[in-house]
């Protein structure tokens, strides 16, 4: 069989493939939906393998050049290990950190609110007593309720409180479930990653034709550089935008300076939507302990957000992957779109990986188109053409 009927096979089959996909349309989403559900946990710790691998590199950089200033002797698999413990136990000093400086201060303002709560209820009925306000219409509909009746809708609802419950404990317990197998499946491809990238490389170099495999293995090492400069200046404007969110709330002497700050920094992580989150955050931390504030704090919050997203961050993130501040933008916002927070991540990284090797490729074809021109420049007959094209190219 030669090549060109194998080409025609091959399109023939992908042909009624898809239209067999497109007429039972329904079937094959339900399919898909449970295919998904079962790699889910494997595809949620690849994720996290590959934020934890940036700074696991860097630290097995500066451990590897620590060594050898020392001139010190290590094999890589054993600096890899270390530069992995270390990196997963900063990571939860992080969060066990922002744990015990939050729930604290949540802990003492809901008891200030109760106290305040409290102190204020005399006040409160002394003022409505002394408004002489007449009651006998609640007295009356209170009079008119039909307490059999409101008992039995409440029995009647009690199986839906249930089934709600139940549903919420289920999807709660197959959160965990997965996320459990998740950091399991996420430790195994941290520790073998030698082993799986190698592996890869054979599979790729086994069935894929030369072209495809060189476009391949280029396509994930300029993505997984752009996406280590990524997420490296991402943290880089997250510390940025805590510093400034402190020296704000201090400025303007709001309460909780130094957990809004904390906090805007580890939200912040996650472009553009999780410095929101902290916003929502800080705002309810001032309502508990100072209510006349709380204006002052979202114009506080927003404003310095404002400045954040419009003229740091997209010159600080946008600057690392290469991309013009208007790209940076883009990105985020068809990605948030498209598949949340998620999508924020992982699109500014993509783009400029897109970006880059569109411009490669055309740098490619200008010199080929370059070169052909010089080969035809000794024929008279197209001296014109070449000079023209060749001005258009230079």
């Amino acid at each position: 069989m030669d090549t060109k009927t194998k080409q025609n096979l091959l399109v023939t089959v992908v042909g009624i493939s898809l239209f067999a996909a497109l007429m039972n349309l329904p079937f094959v989403l339900r399919l898909a939906g449970k295919i998904l559900d079962l790699l889910l946990p494997v595809i949620a710790g690849g994720i996290l393998a590959l934020f934890i691998s940036v700074p696991a590199n860097g630290v097995k950089k500066r451990l590897k050049g620590l060594l050898k200033s020392r001139k010190a002797q290590s094999s890589d698999s054993q600096l890899w290990n270390i530069s992995l413990v270390v990196t997963v136990i900063s990571i939860l000093l992080v969060f066990l950190l922002v744990l015990i400086l939050l729930v604290p201060e949540i802990t003492r303002s809901l008891e200030s609110l109760y106290i305040q709560v409290k102190a204020s209820i005399p006040g409160w009925l002394e003022y409505l007593n002394g408004q002489e306000l007449n009651i006998e219409w609640m007295e009356e509909w209170v009079s008119g309720i039909d307490f059999e009746k409101v008992m039995q809708n409440i029995s009647n609802g009690m199986d839906v409180v249930f089934g709600n419950i139940l549903s919420a404990v289920s999807f709660t317990v197959n959160i965990l479930v997965t996320g459990v197998f998740a950091a399991i499946i996420c430790i195994y491809m941290l520790s073998e990653k030698e082993r799986l990238g190698r592996h890869s490389r054979k599979l790729i170099h086994a069935y894929l034709k030369p072209v495809w495999e060189e476009r391949i293995l280029h396509f994930c090492a300029v993505f997984y550089r752009s996406f280590t400069n990524f997420l490296s200046s991402q943290c880089f404007e997250a510390v940025i935008l805590g510093i400034l969110m402190f020296l704000a709330f201090t400025l303007f002497r709001l309460p909780y300076g130094n957990l809004v700050g904390m906090l805007t920094a580890v939200c912040a992580i996650i472009p553009y939507v999780g410095a929101l989150i902290s916003c929502a955050v800080s705002a309810f931390l001032t309502l508990l302990i100072a209510p006349s504030a709380v204006i002052r704090c979202l114009i506080v919050y927003l404003a310095v957000q404002f400045v954040e997203n419009q003229f740091i961050y997209p010159r600080v993130v946008g600057g690392s992957v290469g991309l013009p501040p208007l790209y940076t933008l883009i990105a985020a916002m068809i990605g948030g779109e498209l598949f949340g927070i998620m999508g924020i991540i992982f699109f500014i990284p993509l783009t400029a990986v897109v970006i880059e090797l569109v411009k490669e490729d055309a740098a490619h074809r200008a010199k080929e188109k370059k070169e052909s021109l010089e080969r035809c420049s000794d024929n008279m007959y197209n001296k014109k053409i070449y000079k023209k094209s060749k001005k258009i190219i230079n």
